[in-house]
């Protein structure tokens, strides 16, 4: 805040009213990217446990892919709450 009017109300930098209004370019494209991130997090954890299922046993097909998927998917979601703070 800038300066605070005899009224009570504050005068806000363009910066600010572009926080308060949804944010900028930079919010935007990491909340499209943490979208995008979740939504392919289960093609991911399924390509990883098949590749790891090839590599080593089923069960470490199944661990490999759920870290990838749930890794994907909470990096995703990081990204969304940044952008939405």
């Amino acid at each position: 805040m800038e300066m605070v009017l005899s009224n009570g109300f504050c005068e806000m930098s363009q910066n600010e009213m572009c926080s308060v209004d949804a944010g900028g370019w930079l919010e935007a494209g990491a909340a499209f990217l943490g979208t995008v991130m979740i939504g392919i997090s289960p093609t991911v954890g399924v390509a990883a446990g098949i590749g790891a299922s090839v590599v080593g046993t089923p069960v470490v097909g199944v661990a490999a892919g759920v870290a990838a998927g749930a890794g994907l998917a909470a990096t995703g979601a990081g990204l969304l709450d940044w952008a939405c703070r």
